[in-house]
């Protein structure tokens, strides 16, 4: 089943959206993504909690807003694309 995961759905202000069929596909695309276009490091990356709201933003069905973590980047020095 594919997987979709957007920048929106983790709270930043990003039309990125990634469409994959596993979660090595999806979570290899939002890192870098995350390097190339957020200014994250690979040190940022390999933090078990970016992998977990990766995960917790990947979609294989409809989910509520709700059910959606907001994430803040106001504290960071980065221009969305």
């Amino acid at each position: 089943m594919a997987m979709t995961i957007t920048c929106a759905d983790m709270g930043y202000s990003c039309g990125y959206e990634l469409t994959g069929d596993s979660l090595d596909q999806i979570l290899s695309g939002v890192k870098h993504h995350s390097l190339e276009f957020h200014g994250y490091t690979e040190e940022e990356l390999e933090k078990t909690d970016a992998v977990e709201i990766w995960k917790g933003a990947i979609r294989q069905v409809a989910r509520p807003d709700a059910f959606r973590t907001h994430r803040d980047e106001s504290d960071r020095d980065i221009t969305p694309h």
